[in-house]
């Protein structure tokens, strides 16, 4: 993973049909950098002040962007966990980016033996502290996966966004616990619109003391239990391991596709 920059910096990251200007690599170079500088802030109304930002619009793109990394690994399952009996793969060829259409996450259809192949990217830096990041996505009406727009340094430094598509009227969301003796902070939610017919926006906004959730710009919830405070990477994904969680393996091909 490469770290353009150093420093812990308060991002704002901006999908497709944000006001936001899309950053070309240079421009984006040179955005981490101004970061330094502490006159160098950005406002966002209702939500604090930010030092940086970054929109990506995938459409525009026909090679991954600088600043973001396909994942390339495996996950091993537990042959004593029964509630995960399949290993995972996080491969590059199940991320799709064509010019002129929306990034494709594939978790592909009909797998039946270990591992089971999804989907992944991330930021190419883990020194995000605090952030409102807002993902333009359609959800997969094929039931048997998860997607998520998370972040995650740990897994007791975590806030998720997830969408378990056999349950595809509700949203599921976050704060994973602080400490191996905490509780999860959870709720989840119905979704205030059919999110496997259309591309819709889902916000969270990490704060200190506080994460809040966004569908379409209309809040839908926070949490102030378990809020991470420390700085780690962004990542989405699609995903499915044969668990209650994910449900699968999806029968047909499951696709995530983001703006």
């Amino acid at each position: 993973m490469t770290k353009l920059f150093g420093l812990s910096v308060v991002l704002a990251i901006f999908a497709a049909s944000s006001s936001a200007t899309s950053l070309n690599e240079t421009e984006l170079l040179e955005s981490r950098a101004a970061a330094t500088k502490k006159s160098c802030m950005i406002t966002l109304p209702g939500v604090g002040r930010f030092n940086q930002y970054v929109k990506y619009d995938f459409a525009k793109w026909s090679k991954f962007p600088l600043g973001l990394s396909i994942s390339n690994y495996g996950i091993t399952a537990d042959p004593e966990d029964e509630e995960h009996p399949f290993d995972q793969f996080y491969g590059p060829k199940n991320v799709v980016l064509k010019r002129g259409r929306p990034l494709q996450l594939r978790v592909p259809g009909g797998q039946t033996k270990s591992p089971i192949q999804g989907a992944e990217f991330t930021t190419a830096y883990d020194d995000i502290l605090f952030a409102s990041v807002r993902t333009v996505a359609k959800v997969s009406n094929v039931a048997g996966t998860c997607h998520g727009f998370f972040f995650y340094k740990s897994d007791t430094q975590e806030t998720d966004i997830e969408i378990r598509t056999s349950f595809p009227t509700t949203l599921f969301l976050t704060n994973q616990k602080s400490s191996p003796n905490a509780l999860t902070s959870t709720f989840d939610t119905k979704s205030p619109l059919d999110m496997t017919s259309d591309f819709h926006e889902y916000r969270f906004d990490w704060l200190k003391g506080v994460t809040k959730f966004y569908v379409d710009g209309k809040f839908v919830g926070s949490l102030k239990k378990n809020v991470p405070t420390m700085p780690g990477s962004m990542v989405w994904n699609n995903w499915a391991n044969g668990g209650s969680w994910s449900g699968g393996p999806p029968e047909r091909d499951s696709v995530l596709e983001i703006r």
